[in-house]
């Protein structure tokens, strides 16, 4: 089967399977200030992402934090409760701990896939990474204040502060939830991130983390909590983090989309042992992964991969495809994904004007020597 993309082949002679594709550990970098970076695709390849290649995107300056003050640091909640107050990590401590495996994606992931192209962060694929978060759940923390009984959101505020476009006044970042949601066990205040104190890269001393929304929702080095009776308008409400496609269609942005990827082998691989493993990753926000299929003749037949390594139901799922025994030639390699709820990945992204939700197929173009 003939490559379908305009890149065949490539520079990079791998003796696959055997050989280890080549490892690069540190961040893809995307922009430097503020700081915003990929997984590299050398580190996408196990089920947890370590700390120091989990993606990152800030949208302001990292605040000026020294893991000294974890012990100190506070939370202050307010708005529409009966008695306003702080929360400090002694305080925290005495709560039951929560540990969740969750997947965390960029709602901007995959932008560079979008034609024509859309402002924002030119993200590749390596805007998604998972982590073992431990924390508290937010419900149990907040069912000790006295809220009113018309509360429709919480409010969540970062340290983080800037200007986000030049006529924007200086503010902090911040990202409402309805109650339900923000309410539901299984959001949690986290102080810890695969079994260490949680990095001011990553947020820490103290972020949201919010299963099965993108990032944006997770928010992070957090220090205030807001009930509303009111919805939250703020900019990065209502004005980033819209679906606005170019039928005035517009929606806020929540839920990962399914979504799947390949991670091994990386485009324009040569390959030349047989049998060779297909693998990479799928996750969807709405529900877990319930089947993967992958392509080798570009989408024309599709066949089932094999789920290894654990199943959470807030992180994404490993998979595998023995492909045996290909003629020579160039491939269109191809994988798609189905949740437990029926949504399947699409073969194409939608477009909308900020680049969010890009979840279509992804094609993989090799050789076979």
């Amino acid at each position: 089967m003939h490559c379908k993309c305009s890149k065949a082949g490539g520079p990079q002679i791998m003796d696959s399977p055997r050989v280890a594709r080549p490892i690069n550990r540190t961040l893809k970098p995307v922009e430097s200030t503020p700081l915003i970076g990929e997984t590299p695709d050398s580190a996408l390849d196990s089920w947890l992402t370590p700390n120091s290649v989990f993606y990152i995107r800030n949208h302001f300056d990292s605040p000026a934090i020294s893991d000294l003050q974890n012990t100190d640091w506070t939370i202050h909640v307010e708005g529409a409760i009966e008695n306003p107050a702080d929360i400090s990590f002694s305080d925290l401590s005495k709560f039951p701990k929560r540990t969740l495996a969750v997947t965390l994606e960029c709602a901007g992931n995959n932008r560079t896939d979008l034609t024509p192209k859309v402002p924002g962060n030119q993200f590749e694929s390596g805007a998604v990474s998972t982590a073992v978060w431990a924390g508290v759940s937010l419900s149990q923390v907040i069912s000790s204040f006295e809220i009113d009984t018309d509360a429709v959101e919480l409010l969540f505020e970062g340290a983080d502060s800037g200007k986000p476009e030049p006529e924007e006044n200086t503010q902090h970042f911040q990202r409402s939830l309805p109650m339900t949601v923000a309410t539901h066990p299984d959001t949690i205040l986290a102080f810890e991130m695969n079994g260490e104190p949680i990095g001011v890269a990553h947020g820490g001393p103290l972020r949201l983390i919010v299963p099965g929304w993108y990032g944006m929702a997770s928010v992070k080095w957090l220090q205030k909590i807001t009930v509303l009776n009111t919805p939250y308008e703020g900019y990065f409400q209502t004005h980033k983090y819209m679906f606005r496609s170019e039928e005035n269609y517009e929606r806020p942005v929540s839920v990962m989309r399914v979504k799947s990827l390949i991670t091994s082998p990386s485009s324009g691989t040569n390959l030349k042992e047989f049998p060779h493993p297909i693998g990479g990753f799928a996750w969807s926000g709405n529900a877990e992964i319930d089947t993967v299929e992958v392509s080798t003749d570009g989408g024309s037949t599709w066949n089932p991969a094999n789920f290894v390594g654990p199943s959470d139901k807030y992180s994404w799922r490993q998979w595998t495809f023995p492909w045996t025994n290909p003629n020579k030639g160039h491939y269109t390699l191809i994988s798609r994904a189905k949740d437990k709820m029926g949504n399947l990945q699409p073969k194409e992204s939608s477009w909308n004007e900020l680049g969010y939700e890009v979840n279509g197929t992804k094609s993989i173009c090799v050789n076979v020597l």
